[in-house]
């Protein structure tokens, strides 16, 4: 009995198993599409184009550059809840590598963007909202 409750313990650490309202594989994106930050930067020659762009995982957000056109992540952030409350309407707090918590939430104006706030608690958002670090969808994958 405790061999076979060890291997599914394992098993579940194993696959990284996860409790939330959606069970999307990793390629799959839990949020479709590619996303864009509001915030621009300027290259090296001159053009510009947005600081980072962004793609859901089940487990992450990924946060990259595009290159030839295709989406190459530079680093992720782990989700540590994932809500769709509504076709489109999502909730997603993640935590950075330095331990930072953070929301993304579908504005209710513009199902295209997601507002930033820079932490968990929903009393905090009006002072802790983002709007450079909000998101607003390239595609729609």
């Amino acid at each position: 009995m405790k061999r076979v409750l060890i291997l599914l313990l394992s098993m579940l650490l194993v696959t990284g198993c996860r409790t939330g309202k959606e069970n999307v594989s990793d390629t799959k994106h839990a949020v479709p599409g590619t996303w864009q930050t509001a915030s621009m930067v300027y290259g090296d020659d001159g053009s510009v184009y947005p600081e980072y762009y962004v793609r859901f995982t089940e487990a992450e957000i990924k946060y990259g550059h595009m290159k030839d056109g295709a989406f190459a992540a530079d680093y992720s952030d782990r989700i540590s809840f994932f809500e769709e409350t509504a076709p489109g309407v999502f909730k997603i707090q993640a935590q950075a590598s330095n331990g930072g918590q953070y929301t993304y939430r579908t504005s209710e104006s513009d199902p295209s963007i997601l507002e930033y706030y820079e932490t968990w608690k929903k009393e905090d958002y009006p002072d802790m909202y983002r709007g450079g670090a909000s998101l607003m969808r390239t595609d729609n994958e």
